[in-house]
């Protein structure tokens, strides 16, 4: 096999010892906590048809999906991000339910970027969605599950938060195009201030420009004057452009009332075409400068579909980002549960079924159980100690006959025989059971 073959393809990764028990702690905690928050899981497919993805994820994604046809000559994609799909499976089978509709999901996506520190083609999004309530209750129900998952990690972080609703209604009344908006607004969202310039003046001229620049380098005060000022040119646009700006300060004042940190950013805007008011982005205060995960809504998401209109809001973590972040204190999500063994079988003589049948008896007692078949006592003792065993259930050819087990404490090197038919005593007297601390 050649070398080339031993490595994924670029921008993926293996992910194994430490690092992989990290992933699954983070896939197993964000589970927890969203279940504890009133969400109910979703699995969705890896790949679905591109025409669901081009339709309104936007400029960039666009880009930089995975598209393939398959020996049918579909069109298909390796999902960019989760959001559309569950939309798509929210309209095809989840319209009757009670509203609004909690869903949670952890996922794997894939974008053909450029790979480089805390971004990969191949990523993990874990992510919440709220169908059919349009309060801002919403809006903060979903960003604080994802803040009580970030402080359960003991990750310190901060929001981001800005409202697309702002720069579509200033859009709308100078007769900017969706398209061409979506274009804006991508701009915007990647810094690149030169080209959107040029652009507004060349395509709208100079008031245009000046209305985004302002929109832009704002503050909330600022903005909202800057609506005033534009009330009558607004005219519709106006109350909801209000109602938008209370939406934003009443979530931000909650969730700064809970403790968390909140800052307007005017520019924030995020990469996916489909927001439509309030948009907010997690910072961690450690670690890396890339945002950690974002939200927003996405009213009306549902139409580009089909001819159901419903509200919608939602957001998804970044976690390998995260991951990447908690590395260097890992040892404290890692810190072992419970009571780890290993069941060493020591003769062919001895069927394995008298192993399996301690398992069977015991896993309730340990976090984890295993069965080793071997000749070699030493060696096996060695290298279950090394992975972190606490206890050895040894069954030599004499201990069989005899009906017992001897058990060694690999972490105070001392060991003692045991009757088989007390084992559960003696495990129950010897340390606590899984989940204590």
């Amino acid at each position: 096999m050649e070398a080339e073959t031993l490595n994924p393809p670029r921008g993926m990764r293996d992910i194994t010892g430490d690092e992989a028990k990290l992933y699954y702690t983070l896939f197993s905690l964000f589970s927890e906590t969203a279940s504890e928050n009133g969400f109910e899981p979703i699995i969705t497919p890896t790949v679905e048809y591109y025409r669901l993805f081009e339709v309104k994820s936007g400029e960039e994604i666009r880009k930089s999906m995975y598209v393939f046809e398959d020996k049918a000559g579909r069109l298909l994609a390796l999902r960019p991000e989760v959001t559309a799909s569950v939309i798509r499976v929210y309209l095809k089978e989840m319209r009757a339910r009670p509203k609004p509709i909690r869903l949670y999901y952890i996922s794997q996506c894939f974008r053909y970027e450029e790979p480089q520190k805390a971004r990969y083609r191949e990523f993990w999004q874990g992510g919440l969605e709220i169908i059919g309530d349009e309060t801002v209750n919403a809006d903060v129900s979903a960003a604080y599950t994802a803040s009580r998952f970030l402080d359960k990690l003991g990750l310190d972080h901060k929001y981001l938060v800005g409202n697309v609703a702002i720069y579509r209604a200033f859009m709308n009344m100078f007769k900017v195009p969706g398209e061409e908006q979506d274009h804006i607004l991508h701009l915007i969202d990647k810094e690149m201030d030169d080209q959107l310039e040029k652009e507004l003046l060349d395509r709208y001229g100079s008031t245009v420009r000046e209305v985004v620049v302002k929109l832009m380098r704002g503050t909330l005060d600022s903005v909202m004057s800057l609506v005033e000022e534009f009330k009558q040119g607004l005219g519709d646009e106006y109350n909801k452009v209000v109602r938008e700006a209370r939406r934003l300060e009443d979530f931000s004042k909650t969730l700064s009332d809970l403790g968390y940190k909140v800052e307007f950013s005017p520019r924030l805007v995020r990469g996916l075409a489909y927001y439509t008011g309030l948009i907010w982005e997690y910072k961690a205060t450690r670690g890396i400068e890339q945002s950690i995960g974002g939200g927003g809504r996405y009213d009306g998401l549902t139409s580009v579909y089909s001819s159901v209109y419903e509200y919608s809001t939602g957001l998804a973590l970044g976690l390998d980002r995260i991951a990447l972040i908690l590395m260097d204190s890992k040892d404290r999500l890692l810190a072992k549960r419970g009571l780890s063994g290993v069941i060493v079988v020591l003769s062919e003589n001895i069927p394995l079924s008298v192993g399996y049948g301690l398992v069977k008896r015991l896993s309730s007692k340990f976090a984890s159980l295993t069965v080793l078949a071997t000749k070699n006592l030493d060696k096996a003792l060695r290298v279950s100690s090394r992975t972190g065993v606490d206890l050895a259930l040894i069954i030599g050819e004499r201990e069989f006959k005899d009906g017992k087990v001897t058990v060694r404490d690999l972490n105070k090197k001392t060991q003692e025989e045991v009757p088989l038919k007390s084992i559960e005593d003696y495990i129950d007297t010897y340390a606590p059971k899984p989940g204590s601390t």
